[in-house]
């Protein structure tokens, strides 16, 4: 962009995506993803999947956001205004839910249960599977992302990815042929309630103002469509949606297991490339007007 069109046209932000905002990118992804395996995972009891989410949640999606801050040490200090930052709230919710995540492991491993506990750590997975959502809602300045609809986005899209990974668990722990079911039921609603969101999340901000629109063109027809099209709809999309389809009926025990894990593999796909594209095409409504900027 010209040093003359700077907050005078729609103007992408690029701390959150480029050069080291790709690692909050990953992070945000990543840290999403584990909780939401381990949430879905508490409902089966399934300890593999916990302790999968657990590890993809705090080492791979906490590392990378550690390496993000750029001063490891320091990110502590991060926890003392939750009154006034998401970021705060979300680190202190990851911290709460890895503490007590482990402690329900442990105690699911020595064969007891806690209900007050797994409500605990159920309510502290949820709030760190959305928190991205609502501190790039606070952004107001963007309107792609400063919408109510954002963090129940990620929410849905979070469990969604939670229980296809936790289904992938199962497959490969022997254990889907009893939670199997009840997963795939999950899985399909999720996919019904998350293409549905996406939907109304783009009409909602291209009708918002016209940097809105400008944002939502640019994804659906502009600079990035080859990433919505091909990446989130006929990647993350069209292949789970033909797996749904079949599963309906020849049942999810009889179908292959490498096509269950490709369809895995493609929801992630699509979801962390949907996540990608909100964070690249957040651009900031002009501060000043321009006869240039028209719809």
């Amino acid at each position: 962009m010209k040093l003359n069109e700077w907050m005078v046209k729609p103007t992408p932000q690029t701390e959150w995506i480029q050069g080291r905002g790709i690692l909050l990118w990953l992070a945000f992804f990543f840290i999403e993803l584990g909780a939401g395996i381990f949430f879905v995972a508490t409902f089966f009891g399934n300890l593999w999947a916990m302790l999968i989410g657990w590890l993809v949640c705090g080492v791979i999606g906490g590392g990378v956001h550690i390496l993000y801050l750029g001063h490891p040490f320091r990110f502590w200090r991060m926890v003392r205004k939750p009154g006034s930052s998401w970021i705060s709230r979300g680190l202190i919710f990851v911290s709460l839910f890895l503490i007590l995540g482990l402690i329900q492991m442990a105690v699911v491993s020595g064969g007891g249960s806690s209900l007050v506990l797994t409500i605990l750590v159920d309510i502290l997975a949820f709030l760190t599977i959305v928190y991205g959502g609502f501190a790039m809602n606070c952004v107001n300045g963007i309107p792609l992302w400063n919408t109510a609809l954002l963090p129940i986005l990620y929410a849905v899209s979070g469990i969604w990815g939670g229980a296809s990974v936790a289904l992938g668990i199962a497959l490969g722990t022997g254990a889907a042929s009893t939670i199997g079911v009840s997963l795939e039921e999950w899985i399909r609603l999720l996919l019904i309630a998350y293409i549905g969101l996406i939907i109304v999340y783009f009409i909602s901000v291209r009708y918002t103002n016209l940097t809105g629109k400008v944002s939502v063109q640019g994804i659906v027809s502009g600079e990035y469509w080859p990433l919505m099209w091909f990446g989130v709809v006929l990647i993350g999309l069209v292949i789970p949606i033909a797996v749904v389809v079949i599963s309906l009926g020849t049942g999810i025990e009889n179908m292959s297991a490498a096509v269950l894990y490709i369809a895995i593999l493609c929801e992630l796909v699509g979801d962390i490339t949907m996540r990608y594209l909100i964070l690249k095409d957040g651009l900031y409504s002009p501060l000043i007007a321009s006869s240039a900027y028209a719809p």
